[in-house]
Parts: C-alpha cells; sequence; structure tokens
C-alpha cells in the first residue's frame, strides 16, 4: 500500500459514485436500450449499480447479445446526453471538499471511465472548471481502468510523482488502477461496493462521504 503523500500536493478524483451521483440517468439509459431491443427486462436500482464501474461496452455487454453491443453502446450514449445534465448531481460534501482543497493550494483532477467530453460537460455543468482543470475519460486516448494510464497521465500533467498524489474513488477499479500507478488510494463508500469488500482491498482507507475525506485530509496535517 503505498503511503499517504507528505506534504500533500495533488488529488485525483474518479468522478461516478465518487464526486457525482450519477446512477439515475445510468439506469434510465441502460432499461432504454433493453426497450430498445425488444427486452421486458426492467432494471432495479441495485441491478443497474452493479453493472457500473468497467468501460460501458462492457456493462452493455452484460445486458445485449454480443451482435448487440456496439449498437446498444451507441443508443446508451445518445439516450444519456439528453438526460445527464439534469439528473446527475454533486455528491454531498464535495463542493466543500473541492474548494477547500483549492484554497489550500492542492492541485485537483478527474480520472474517469465515463466518456471523457460528458464527463467535462458535467464538470462544466456543476461550476468546478477552476477546481479541476484536468479531467480525462474515455475516448481521450488512454486506457480505460484498471490500467493505470490515465492516472500517470494526470500525475504528469500536474507536475508530481504519482507516489505523490491522493486518488480518491469507490470501486476495485479505482483501487487497482492506484496499485498499478504507485497513488495511495482512499476508498468511499457512496458507490456501487460495500465497506468490507472496499476495505479488503487494502486501501490507505475506506471512508464513508466526501465530508470525511475533508475531515481526514484536513487532521493528517499534510495540507498547508
Amino acid at each position: 500500500m503505498a503511503a499517504f503523500p507528505e506534504p500533500l500536493r495533488a488529488i485525483l478524483y474518479d468522478l461516478d459514485g465518487t464526486l457525482a451521483d450519477s446512477f439515475l440517468p445510468i439506469r434510465e439509459s441502460f432499461n432504454h436500450i433493453l426497450r430498445e431491443f425488444g427486452h421486458s427486462r426492467v432494471l432495479s436500482h441495485e441491478e443497474s449499480l452493479a453493472l457500473v464501474g468497467g468501460g460501458l461496452e462492457e456493462s452493455v455487454a452484460r445486458l445485449l447479445s454480443p451482435g448487440e453491443v456496439s449498437r446498444g453502446t451507441a443508443a446508451f450514449r445518445a439516450h444519456y446526453e439528453t438526460i445527464f445534465l439534469e439528473t446527475t448531481h454533486p455528491m454531498p460534501g464535495a463542493d466543500t471538499l473541492l474548494r477547500e482543497m483549492f484554497r489550500r493550494g492542492v492541485s485537483q483532477g478527474v480520472v474517469t471511465n465515463k466518456l471523457g467530453t460528458s464527463a467535462r460537460a458535467l464538470i462544466r455543468h456543476f461550476g468546478w472548471d477552476d477546481l479541476l482543470p484536468i479531467c480525462l475519460g474515455e475516448h481521450d486516448g488512454y486506457e480505460l481502468k484498471p490500467s493505470p494510464d490515465m492516472l500517470l497521465a494526470a500525475a504528469g500533467q500536474m507536475g508530481v510523482a504519482p507516489r505523490d498524489l491522493l486518488f480518491v474513488g469507490d470501486s476495485p477499479f479505482d483501487r487497482e488502477s492506484g496499485r498499478r500507478a504507485g497513488c495511495p488510494v482512499i476508498l468511499l463508500t457512496t458507490g456501487t461496493h460495500q465497506e468490507k469488500e472496499l476495505a479488503a482491498l487494502d486501501p490507505l482507507v475506506v471512508l464513508k462521504s466526501l465530508s470525511d475525506v475533508e475531515k481526514w485530509v484536513r487532521e493528517s496535517g499534510r495540507v498547508r
């Protein structure tokens, strides 16, 4: 397990399930493609959560036949783009955490398996452009998590070694990408995984909210 950087100079965040509660438009879009392809199945909240974390095509492949995946992925994205800005909201404590870390001079950014253009549109919608100047996602030229590629690229753009930044996420994909990049990782129970499952991955710590992250980092004494 990588050590907590001292002093803390940079933080990267996952987006869906970490900074943003985006599960409603994701569920609606999964159910949309099921209807489009003639399936009667309707996903529950819990079933849709279980599909989230990897790349979108991987999720769609768990719902549709192999021959439907490409068209289904396109249909998901087309529907999602019409609803996600109005139906996605910041996670509790997100705005406070981002602004406090910005005030303390900590560089911040996002690495997400979400489509990069959609992720950046959401950040603009929330008014976080200045707080999160780096946002890397799908179709930005990097392998998706659990590959370390986006973390390593973001660290390079921030001008810090991976071991000197903190990564905050909510899934095994986040933990593995952080491990492979050499970043210390905080995992949150705000996404799709339970505390016991996340703790078994041996992150730096498992916390219940972004407010807990702000408190934990502040009380560590490793920010100015």
